[in-house]
């Protein structure tokens, strides 16, 4: 596994780039920070990445998968996002949010084969965000099998994925890693699944 220290503010263009592709050209597997815990997946431009991942969520049901997006104009390929969702998701997004939506046909079945929605992430976190904006498609997204605040520690971190992933970003110990709170838009009104690091307000 390759670990780039990354700055936190300014993400080192080159090691993003070599990350890119890595995940793409290589189908490669990459660990991330979010603003809420350090995630796992791969691109979707990669059949190869896509079926690794689809393997880690074999091994846990209750490991759900996800997108991470770069913003609403990527996001909207791949759910079906209508104005009245926009407006709400807007106040919330960049954040610790994960919202559920009914899936578009770009939604791979070999990762998601029986779901008609997914949930989608835009985290307010620059390191995910300029790779996700690099490699012009979201990241497929999972979580990382540690307890607690485990997740934003990248010394916990590294150990328990060395065997699974390529690649790792760290750009050290995330403040307050708590999951995200996941919202599902394709009930009215909306459902407040799990509450983590955002604060619902409607």
């Amino acid at each position: 596994m390759i670990i780039y220290n990354i700055h936190p503010v300014n993400p080192q263009r080159r090691l993003i780039e070599s990350t890119v592709r890595i995940c793409k050209d290589e189908g490669g597997i990459a660990v991330y920070p979010t603003d809420t815990v350090y995630g796992i997946g791969a691109c979707l431009g990669n059949a190869k990445g896509i079926e690794r991942v689809g393997r880690l969520l074999q091994k846990n049901e209750k490991r759900l998968f996800s997108f991470i997006c770069s913003d609403f104009s990527q996001m909207s390929r791949y759910v079906i996002l209508s104005n009245a969702h926009f407006k709400l998701m807007k106040r919330y997004l960049p954040g610790p949010f994960t919202f559920i939506l009914p899936a578009t046909n770009l939604v791979p079945k070999k990762i998601c084969p029986k779901r008609t929605t997914v949930g989608v992430r835009i985290p307010d976190c620059r390191t995910v965000l300029e790779l996700v904006a690099s490699l012009a498609v979201p990241l497929a997204n999972t979580s990382i099998i540690l307890s607690g605040g485990s997740r934003g520690n990248p010394d916990e971190v590294r150990p328990a994925v060395l065997n699974e992933v390529d690649v790792m970003l760290d750009i050290g110990p995330l403040e307050n890693p708590v999951g995200s709170t996941i919202v599902d838009l394709t009930s009215t009104p909306p459902a407040l699944i799990r509450q983590g690091k955002g604060v619902w307000n409607e």
